[in-house]
């Protein structure tokens, strides 16, 4: 009988005896950064949810600001109220809507003048908006500084023309009412008159913000835009001018607030129907913003120069990356020491598809673009 080794159990060793506790489960840490990189990117994937980005409802920006701020929903009504507040008050301060012209060329240069500085206040708000809230104030201030002219110039140029109309409209109406011995300032010609008008002034300025932006398409978008806001706004302006009598300074603030923020509404109803590529952002410092591919080349970094700008994350560079738009692709290119994750793998160049999640630092975007019809292939 072969002695095998037996185990012998004692009284204490039945005793309750505590357990040492396996450390907690961590990440591994990225490994250090080279000199000159750029801080190593988390390989944390993104949560996913049904295929989708898991997001709140109000996406939290973290310490670049409030989400409103850079939501695609409410951005573009703060930066226009932001600018006809400031038209409003620059306009009133100089007394510009009280000038009184003596001729009608006059009169059609006052209001040349006044939609001058409406086009540059509210078109200059629109356009540093974004760069002035993440503290770009730089880059904002050489965005504005370049826009003023084309703004004001094609701002006095849609006032002295939508004048013109409105004053040969309000002539017949005149004409009428000496016939008739009636006139009501609800007259419905004097609504029709003012939404021309404001309709000029919107696709000018709309098409003026594109062209300071070198997009073709995104001034044809700001002029469609622009024009059906515009017209819209300018009802509300002919509404608050005919029964505010009390008050035409009040009067011409709320015409102002209704033209500015329906051209906003407009503008970025006919922008989210005409778009063909997108990102928005779903985590980071910046979630909620988004940004239409307008551009042949869009730049993403952290510079403000950039198309798609990144603030306020370390890990992203000036110039972290870059889409080219080819045709029926884009493709997304890393700039060397700049890591990208298309869905959470690293990628070089990648061709960019419907849903794809582009990681770039703490930063993570969704991909989007419209589908094309194959009914007439």
């Amino acid at each position: 009988m072969t002695n095998k080794p037996r185990i012998i159990l004692g009284e204490d060793d039945f005793t309750d005896a505590p357990v040492a506790e396996s450390p907690p489960s961590r990440v591994a840490a990225p490994p250090p950064a080279t000199p000159g990189s750029l801080p190593p990117v988390a390989r944390r994937p993104p949560l996913a949810v049904g295929g989708g980005m898991r997001t709140e409802s109000r996406p939290s920006t973290g310490a670049s600001g409030p989400w409103w701020l850079y939501d695609a929903r409410t951005a573009p009504l703060i930066a226009a109220g932001v600018g006809v507040l400031l038209a409003w008050a620059i306009n009133e301060i100089f007394g510009i809507a009280d000038i009184v012209a003596t001729s009608k060329t006059g009169s059609d240069a006052v209001m040349g003048l006044y939609s001058a500085i409406v086009g540059v206040a509210f078109g200059g708000a629109v356009l540093v908006f974004d760069r002035a809230v993440a503290g770009a104030w730089g880059t904002a201030g050489r965005r504005l500084g370049r826009a003023s002219g084309p703004l004001a110039g094609v701002g006095f140029a849609a006032g002295f023309l939508a004048n013109v109309i409105y004053l040969q409209i309000v002539q017949s109406v005149l004409t009428d009412a000496e016939r008739t011995l009636s006139l009501s300032a609800n007259d419905v010609r004097f609504y029709i008159a003012r939404a021309l008008g404001w309709a000029i002034f919107g696709a000018g300025i709309g098409a003026a913000i594109g062209f300071v932006d070198k997009s073709h398409r995104r001034s044809i978008n700001g002029a469609i835009g622009g024009a059906l806001g515009g017209a819209a706004g300018g009802l509300v302006f002919q509404f608050a001018a005919a029964n505010l009598n009390s008050s035409a300074s009040l009067a011409r603030l709320l015409g102002l607030i209704g033209v500015g923020g329906l051209i906003a509404v407009a503008t970025r109803a006919v922008e989210a129907a005409r778009r063909e590529a997108w990102l928005g952002v779903v985590a980071g410092g910046m979630a909620g913003k988004e940004f239409i591919l307008y551009h042949d080349v869009t730049r993403i970094g952290a510079s403000p120069e950039c198309e798609v700008f990144l603030l306020k994350d370390p890990a992203v560079a000036k110039l972290h990356a870059q889409i080219a738009d080819r045709g029926n692709d884009r493709v997304i290119s890393a700039s060397s020491d700049a890591p990208v994750y298309v869905n959470q793998s690293p990628v070089q160049t990648h061709v960019l598809r419907d849903g794809d999640q582009v990681q770039i630092g703490a930063t993570v975007i969704a991909y989007s673009e419209r589908a094309i019809s194959t009914a007439n292939a």
